[in-house]
């Protein structure tokens, strides 16, 4: 199909715009071939601008009908199938994929009115000047700013000083006869001036409109799966600390109930005081014990003796002494 139908109801048309060597319409009134360097300056400018008009209209009542979405140089000869047979095409060949949007020019598209592309050439001030103009009212038409070329012009693009393109028009009879509506191999869509947009809109196959739904979608995509990463990362780290936990206690109970048990031992266990004694049988003094009287509770007798819970106590005596002996052993002299 030379005419791409979206889903949207808008078309992609695609056909060279400039071909290296070929004859237009202008040759017999003296406009030559253009070389491939002229061609490439050409579409290099036309970056700037970038109008896509119906047939050389856009001076006249500033009306846009499309823009392009590829635009690229042809790397080798390359034949391809156009709305009037095969065709081979120079290396050099400046070919074009426009997206129209408008209405009545899909309409004629669709009805054969549109066959292919015509060029807009202009001096390079009076170009800037036309899209300052467009800045402020791209309402209103500046026609005597600019002089359209095309096949019923009076000048030739080799007249004008410092040529640049300010608009492809989508034409019924294109001025260079091989412009014509053409099948395109995308492998071929490849080149130094193909802008980066065009390349992503190529390789995705949809419109501006399509493109943007796309992302907006991928976008809601992604930040649905970084919050379900977030949420795994929180579930699985949670799972870690609470593992962790688990195997900490278990390495340290052997430990704490061995602290308790000895914490047990040290409040269970009482150590015996050792017994004193003074003397023994062999040694020079005895210990004895004597009772003290009791003393009387209130109310009760002194001489009553107190048996419960009553200590005795002693009172140590010399046996020497007790003996009538000196301390010595020795007997006292009287």
């Amino acid at each position: 199909m030379y005419i791409n139908k979206l889903e949207d109801g808008s078309l992609e048309l695609t056909a060279p715009v400039m071909i290296p060597g070929a004859k237009d319409c202008d040759y017999s009134n003296g406009e030559p071939p253009l070389t491939k360097e002229q061609i490439q300056r050409f579409a290099k400018s036309y970056e700037n601008y970038q109008f896509i008009d119906h047939e050389h209209g856009l001076t006249r009542n500033g009306q846009k009908i499309g823009v392009p979405v590829n635009s690229f140089l042809l790397t080798n000869d390359t034949t391809m199938n156009t709305v009037d047979g095969s065709k081979t095409y120079p290396s050099g060949t400046w070919m074009m994929t426009s997206h129209l949007t408008d209405e009545a020019a899909i309409k004629k598209a669709i009805n054969g009115e549109y066959t292919g592309y015509s060029v807009s050439v202009f001096n390079r001030t009076r170009a800037d000047a036309y899209l300052e103009a467009l800045k402020h009212d791209d309402t209103t038409p500046m026609p005597t700013a600019c002089k359209t070329i095309n096949s019923g012009g009076t000048a030739l693009i080799k007249d004008i000083n410092d040529p640049v393109v300010l608009s492809v028009s989508l034409v019924k009879s294109p001025c260079l006869h091989d412009s014509k509506f053409c099948e395109l191999d995308g492998d071929i869509m490849t080149d130094e001036v193909k802008s980066m947009k065009s390349k992503i809109l190529d390789a995705m196959g949809m419109s501006e409109q399509a493109e943007v739904e796309a992302l907006k979608s991928e976008v809601v995509s992604l930040e649905s799966k970084i919050d379900e990463m977030q949420k795994d990362f929180t579930e699985a780290l949670k799972s870690m600390q609470e593992s962790f936990e688990a195997k900490l206690t278990e390495a340290l109970s052997p430990v704490a109930e061995k602290s308790e048990e000895e914490e047990v031992t040290e409040e269970v266990e009482v150590e015996e005081e050792p017994v004193e004694t003074e003397e023994t049988e062999t040694e020079e003094e005895v210990e004895e014990e004597s009772a003290e009287e009791p003393v009387a509770e209130k109310g009760e007798s002194k001489a009553e003796p107190i048996h419960d819970n009553m200590a005795e106590k002693t009172k140590k005596i010399n046996i020497y002494e007790y003996m009538g002996k000196n301390n010595d052993g020795t007997r006292k002299r009287h």
